[in-house]
């Protein structure tokens, strides 16, 4: 098995082991970039999963945000390989595909899932934000009598948190991912391969 298998094999095991595998995927990032101008099948297989166990490392406790320099560069071979394979439906349809030897992810769920999940911090701070607001408001409420000024209260609040930076960052982080897992879509309509999966995924996104 290779060194990339044996981390990937690791992650499923223990997920909170993407920390001892960090030397070896910086090491890796600090050397390697794809630079493949001409398609090979046999190449991409392998670039994917690479790119794709290295991304589960770089987000391994995406709460409290990526390993930046492996996320950039997961991204960065990510929009690559989409650059080299623009129409090739077999890469953009692979994660809906039942073929036992089709291992990668689609290319456009890969750069789609990496922005999802640099916004993931930002949607765990407002998560808790929303949990503190909920508690409060529920504690205030005991106390007045007035539903009126309890919906306008809330309202402002809601208008307010809207505007905070982890609500700006989490839409700007999130626009691109909503493009690209849309193309993802798209492209495995085309082909009639599409998943319940990256459908619900897609519209949670958009909805934030």
């Amino acid at each position: 098995m290779s060194t990339v298998g044996i981390i990937s094999t690791n992650l499923d095991i223990r997920p909170d082991s993407w920390r001892d595998q960090l030397p070896f995927v910086r090491y890796t990032t600090s050397t390697f970039e794809i630079s493949d101008t001409v398609p090979s099948s046999a190449r991409r297989q392998w670039q994917l999963t690479l790119i794709t166990v290295f991304q589960r490392v770089a987000f391994g406790d995406a709460d409290s945000g990526p390993v930046q320099d492996v996320a950039d560069w997961c991204l960065r071979q990510g929009l690559r390989l989409l650059n080299l394979y623009p129409e090739d439906i077999e890469i953009l349809s692979c994660e809906f595909s039942s073929s036992p030897t089709c291992q990668c992810p689609l290319t456009s769920s890969v750069i789609g899932r990496n922005w999802l999940s640099r916004a993931q911090k930002s949607l765990a701070n407002i998560y808790r934000a929303d949990r503190g607001s909920s508690s409060s408001s529920a504690a205030s409420a005991s106390a007045s009598q007035d539903s009126e000024a309890k919906r306008e209260r809330a309202l402002a609040e809601a208008e307010q948190a809207l505007n905070t930076a982890d609500y700006v960052e989490a839409r700007g982080i999130l626009s691109p991912a909503v493009d690209y897992l849309q193309r993802a879509v798209t492209a495995a309509y085309a082909r009639g391969t599409v998943s319940g999966t990256v459908l619900v995924t897609v519209r949670n996104t958009s909805a934030v």
